[in-house]
């Protein structure tokens, strides 16, 4: 093996320059910058190992013999493998401002729901509850999608993903409003079969909706995913206004089907992952931590009010702006240093710099929140606990890029368990606690993945 690899760099080192397959380029493109600075074949193909980009996948998505073909065809459009002794300039990267406005747009099918399922009595508001929960984990696996065919949309599975949250959404809403406020005496047959069938409805409408929403978000359709919201959330703003029944079923007929129209327009390209169980599989342990991010968000929720955690949901936006711009700071370090310990002292406080960063902004939004004339009930004490959890919201975030899903859920789990057990007792003190040493714990994984160097990718 050694010496093939030593052959195919000899030959593309004196090789002339051959144009690259049209999609080939477009990985050549996003590879230029780390390619600038091999010095043979191999290191190409490490550089497409890491990114997923397997025997297969080269040969049926981009049309070549393979991963060493295309690292060959790739290595011969840099030149002779000199590039190493010459410094680079890379730019300071611009922090992607235009992402902050996207928090704002995560409240609109949560809003459009709980105002509905408000109107609809406590079994719908379970039924919500759930399927507002699951659609949190679900909609990293449509992310998660989008993120691993970034040169295509990938219709059929994002479509499949689509109707399994919607079969879980009906399946679970059902089960919740019946199960949550506590069997009847009679055990299942006692249970109304209105209170089944309003879950149902409750929980499969806004479990579609929260999918066609990571589908429009994650394809950055944000004008149609305007539009698609738009007439379900005035519809459950005059039924907030005016509760009828009839009248909050209609926008929930509303709430799934514009979205769903709007989606199913979006991912009309079929793409490349076909629309099987096994393509869902792969991404599922991105759902299960947030999953279990969720189930800490509700429990809080239930303690410390809705309004209180307002800050962590209209920050989303910037969250997802800092871990981008986490990121490209990072592969600018990579590019300027050729020393891999100077990288990691250089490249670990990065992350956490930043998610101090994140931590203060969101303090001060929850600070300033109830002292407004405006009588919002949140807690004015809580602006410390705020902070700490947007902390560890953006480590988590960025370690989920890095693939860590195993020990994050773990992570977030062992802190629902505390809170399920000190909820009822612990004062506020307490929580910030937990959530501080939840904090400690994603800190020290953050620095251990930075001796990777795959973290600088």
């Amino acid at each position: 093996m050694s010496a093939n690899l030593h052959s195919i760099a000899h030959r593309a080192a004196g090789a002339w320059r051959t144009p690259l397959p049209d999609r080939l380029r477009e990985v050549d493109l996003n590879l230029a910058a780390d390619r600038a600075r091999v010095v043979d074949v191999e290191e190409i193909a490490a550089y497409l190992e890491a990114d997923g980009l397997s025997d297969e996948a080269l040969r049926t998505r981009y049309g070549t013999a393979g991963l060493f073909d295309a690292a060959e065809q790739l290595y011969r459009q840099r030149g002779t493998g000199r590039a190493l002794n010459r410094r680079t300039h890379v730019p300071v990267p611009v922090f992607p401002w235009k992402r902050v406005l996207r928090g704002p747009l995560y409240l609109l099918p949560g809003l459009a729901g709980l105002l509905l399922a408000r109107t609809l009595g406590p079994g719908a508001t379970d039924a919500f509850v759930f399927a507002a929960m699951f659609g949190w984990g679900w909609t990293t696996i449509l992310a998660s999608l989008r993120y691993a065919d970034p040169l295509a949309v990938p219709g059929r599975a994002m479509r499949l993903a689509l109707a399994v949250g919607a079969v879980v959404g009906t399946v679970g809403g059902a089960l919740s409003a019946a199960l949550l406020p506590g069997l009847p005496e009679g055990g299942w047959s006692a249970v109304p079969p209105e209170t089944l069938g309003l879950g149902a409805v409750v929980g499969g409408a806004v479990a579609l909706a929260a999918g066609a929403a990571g589908v429009l978000l994650s394809l950055h359709r944000t004008f149609r995913y305007l539009g698609a919201f738009a007439s379900p959330l005035l519809a459950a703003g005059v039924v907030f206004v005016s509760p009828s029944t009839k009248a909050a079923l209609i926008a929930l007929a509303l709430l799934a089907l514009m979205p769903l129209l709007s989606a199913l327009n979006a991912t009309r390209p079929a793409g490349t992952f076909p629309a099987t169980w096994a393509t869902l599989r792969a991404h599922l342990p991105q759902a299960v931590t947030g999953w279990m991010q969720a189930l800490v968000f509700v429990l809080l929720t239930t303690r410390l009010g809705a309004w209180t955690l307002l800050p962590l949901v209209l920050g989303t936006g910037l969250l997802e702006g800092a871990v981008w711009h986490v990121q490209e700071r990072l592969q600018r370090l990579a590019r300027l240093s050729g020393n891999l310990g100077r990288l990691r002292r250089a490249g670990s406080p990065t992350v956490l710099l930043a998610a101090v960063a994140f931590g203060l902004v969101l303090a001060g939004i929850a600070y300033i929140l109830p002292r407004l004339p405006l009588s919002i009930p949140a807690r004015p004490d809580a602006w410390v606990f705020v902070g700490v959890y947007g902390a560890a919201m953006l480590l988590t975030a960025w370690l989920a890029n890095h693939r860590r899903p195993g020990v994050l859920s773990a992570c977030w789990a062992l802190g629902a368990v505390l809170l399920l057990t000190l909820l009822s007792t612990a004062s506020l003190p307490a929580l910030t606690t937990v959530m501080a040493v939840l904090c400690a714990v994603l800190a020290a994984l953050v620095l251990h993945a930075a001796h990777d160097p795959r973290s600088y990718r």
